[in-house]
């Protein structure tokens, strides 16, 4: 099912040295149960699962027509992995079906590398890696505006797991509202007029409100059901008394994402 990844650094696909011989974790991520003893009753309470972080393994193998060779593309390797220890980055890959996605990651544990008697040009890596966010995203950033005049608008999530889109309201518009009518959930902003040249950005997934200067303005949020975009076609309704000039839109940033492949 992976055809290639291509960074942090190029392995399968075409690449004359780096054959991905197994690929784990490219499934669902990991799950938690949330649960509770039911006292004086037989069994437990389960009332949602919530996914967790995301392990991958890859086994990947390295073969050259020198020794030299060889050692240098192990040293590329392991380089190329040695992510940092303070923060995430990409892995971003391609399927056999032309998917191109990407997750952030680090590593989960040493790197396997041993060298085998008799093999002096050819050998396995085996490498684990964590990523905290369940979803595999697209590699293609979408961006849709919708204005305040117009009212609403669709954004479609071409994947198959929920994301959480990003998004910068600019005036001039009073008391401005966004809603997912698909979900029924709402962000409202009351008592606030973004002015002709301004904007604020929302951060749905992080549940953050700032203007342009980067100041916290979480305290004018009234309705604070921060959504998602399902699967699918997504309406989103606007609220709010647009004024008589700048762009009154809001511009939403977001990839498609994929429980699993």
């Amino acid at each position: 099912m992976i055809y290639e990844i291509t960074a942090p650094i190029a392995l399968g696909g075409t690449s004359a040295y780096y054959v991905i011989k197994s690929a784990d974790g490219f499934g669902s991520a990991g799950v938690e149960p949330v649960k509770w003893d039911r006292p004086g009753f037989h069994g437990i309470k389960i009332p949602r699962v919530m996914w967790r972080e995301r392990i991958i393994r890859l086994v990947i193998g390295v073969v050259a027509p020198t020794s030299t060779i060889y050692e240098q593309k192990r040293r590329d390797l392991e380089a190329a992995f040695d992510l940092p220890r303070n923060g995430l980055s990409w892995l971003k890959f391609k399927t056999v079906g032309g998917l191109e996605l990407q997750t952030k990651v680090q590593l989960n544990a040493r790197i396997q590398a041993p060298f085998q008697a008799g093999h002096i040009t050819a050998g396995d890596f085996r490498i684990e890696l964590i990523a905290e966010d369940p979803t595999l995203y697209s590699q293609t950033e979408k961006e849709t505006d919708i204005t305040f005049v117009a009212g609403s608008g669709a954004l479609i999530n071409s994947g198959n797991a929920p994301v959480y889109p990003t998004v910068r309201v600019h005036g001039n518009v009073l008391d401005p509202s966004l809603m997912n009518s698909l979900t029924g959930r709402e962000v409202s902003l009351s008592g606030i007029t973004i002015a002709s040249g301004h904007y604020y950005d929302i951060d749905m997934l992080n549940e953050t409100v700032k203007d342009e200067t980067g100041s916290n303005r979480y305290n004018y949020v009234d309705d604070d059901d921060f959504f998602w975009l399902s699967p699918g076609s997504n309406t989103i309704t606007l609220g709010g008394t647009p004024g008589g000039s700048g762009y009154q839109k809001a511009t939403f940033t977001y990839r498609d994402g994929y429980i699993g492949i």
